[in-house]
């Protein structure tokens, strides 16, 4: 008996690259009774397991149509418990869409101002506040259109200075605005 072959046949068997005649040789080979116990220590259990698959038995067949083919009847006790739960579902579902559509109808739009005057009152100081704000910086600068003329002296140059700071403070008061909107 050769070690080498038995190993090698075994590695091909745990491949599954062997074919029933090299399983049937390595089988004899592992029944040898001179085979040494390391071999039979790893190898032995390939002996005793079963190398054939038992035929089924005479009526496996139509037990197994028995189980897989049964026909599946509803009974007609459990209709008029599934109608009135259909019913009963419907009924549900209307309720709900009729709260539902109450809800959102009673969120419409309402006045703010119930008294009509009132309300046009309010419309007015809001657009003439918007107008003042907006025309503000529109306005005609007063002793700046003067920077046109030659200046006369250059002595003068400070009191233009000084005029255009003024003017300039007042177009300031559109930057605060614009923070004040952003705000």
């Amino acid at each position: 008996m050769e070690l080498d072959k038995i190993k090698e046949l075994a590695e091909k068997y745990f491949e599954g690259m062997t074919s029933e005649e090299e399983e049937a040789q390595l089988i004899r080979y592992l029944s040898d009774p001179a085979l040494p116990p390391s071999l039979k220590a790893e190898y032995g259990y390939l002996v005793e397991q079963s190398s054939a698959v038992p035929n089924p038995s005479d009526d496996f067949y139509e037990r197994l149509d028995a189980l897989t083919r049964t026909e599946a009847t509803i009974g007609r006790e459990r209709r008029p418990l599934r109608y009135s739960l259909r019913i009963a579902a419907t009924a549900a579902l209307l309720v709900a869409a009729y709260f539902l559509a109450d809800y959102i109808g009673s969120r419409g739009m309402k006045d703010t101002y119930s008294d009509p005057q009132v309300a046009m009152a309010e419309v007015k100081s809001i657009l003439t506040l918007v107008s003042e704000n907006m025309n503000a910086g529109r306005r005609e600068l007063g002793t700046v259109s003067t920077l046109g003329k030659a200046p006369e002296a250059i002595g003068e140059v400070g009191r233009m200075n000084r005029v255009l700071e003024e003017n300039l403070g007042k177009l300031r008061y559109l930057d605060l605005l614009d923070i004040t909107k952003e705000n």
